[in-house]
């Protein structure tokens, strides 16, 4: 029987819908409201909820358009249940509930976070000896390192204890008065240039922190004295050594560890690319640059990798 799943993922601004068949993506729909959080310089969590709202149907229909599938087809519905923006996790909730009760089908509960540790298996073929691995998660909403041991065997390392990396980019990116969002455009304007001489980073041990970060950069931008490329190009090489310093350690920990995935939207950092692949410890695997972003294609990607590796009763909760 085809195993033909419907991924939905609307945990924050991006409305994103996906249909998988047989673990082969058939179409993967995305809408992000950044036209609108544009205007106040960050994501406006009440906007994003109407957003997600106004046109996730479309999305829907699209979706199902695109994957050439009529409705009837869909045998499994996967979407995001935790963590989030409140109101836009009810958005895509309420929308599977009525498409699983239109179709009488159990709903697959996914977590944001997880999905987006498996989005580089959308498009590459996994195997099981690939577990163990470590997990690098850099969004706008969490920064973490995890030891993956299976599906259902997975250990926080590391988390950060106030902003995630996204939105200190995000911020700096503000103050600078870079286009939203700041993350995509220090990327743009990142050189090799004069480095300011920030702080010391914290023991490799110690959970991740980029308050002081952020703090730091604005005292600094209210300076005057530096350029926007030299200060954003120092803002983030400060995390990616910070990064660095940190999945080096529980690469020390964990010595049968042979590989890293990276993930969420901070992954597409061009810098932070070129500095984890240069690691001679370990091999990094990223995500095909459409999948680091929040999509639907990696809530039914993991759905899939649940159902294919007999994971069902643990992932499927009544309607």
């Amino acid at each position: 029987m085809n195993r033909i799943i419907l991924g939905i993922e609307t945990s924050c601004d991006d409305t994103g819908i996906a249909i998988m068949k047989n673990g082969k993506l058939l179409s993967n729909v995305t809408f992000t409201s950044n036209d609108i959080n544009k205007k106040y310089g960050g994501i406006v969590p009440e906007l994003s909820a109407r957003y997600h709202c106004k046109c996730i149907d479309h999305v829907f229909k699209q979706c199902i358009k695109k994957a050439k599938i009529r409705i009837n087809d869909i045998t499994h519905i996967a979407y995001t249940s935790e963590p989030g923006l409140i109101g836009s996790l009810h958005i895509g909730k309420i929308f599977a509930n009525q498409i699983a009760m239109l179709l009488d089908l159990e709903l697959i509960k996914i977590n944001h976070n997880i999905a987006h540790i498996f989005s580089y298996f959308i498009d590459h073929s996994f195997e099981k000896d690939f577990f163990p691995f470590l997990a690098l998660i850099v969004s706008g909403g969490n920064t973490f390192i995890a030891l993956v041991l299976n599906f259902d065997n997975i250990k926080i390392l590391n988390q950060t204890v106030d902003d995630a990396i996204g939105e200190v980019l995000d911020k700096i990116g503000r103050a600078l008065e870079l286009p939203y969002p700041g993350g995509k455009s220090i990327d743009k304007i990142f050189t090799h240039g004069k480095r300011i001489n920030l702080f010391k980073h914290s023991l490799a041990n110690n959970k991740f922190s980029f308050a002081g970060l952020k703090t730091k950069i604005l005292n600094i931008i209210n300076q005057k004295k530096y350029s926007k490329s030299t200060i954003a190009s120092s803002a983030l090489n400060w995390i990616i050594d910070d990064l660095k310093i940190k999945l080096l350690y529980y690469l020390s920990k964990y010595p049968l560890v042979k590989n890293v995935v990276v993930g969420g939207g901070v992954s597409a950092n061009r810098q932070l690319q070129k500095e984890l692949q240069g690691l001679k410890e370990v091999k990094c695997f990223f995500p095909t640059k459409i999948f680091t972003n929040d999509n639907g294609a990696m809530i039914a990607k993991l759905a899939d990798l649940k159902i294919t590796n007999h994971k069902i009763e643990k992932c499927f909760v009544k309607k």
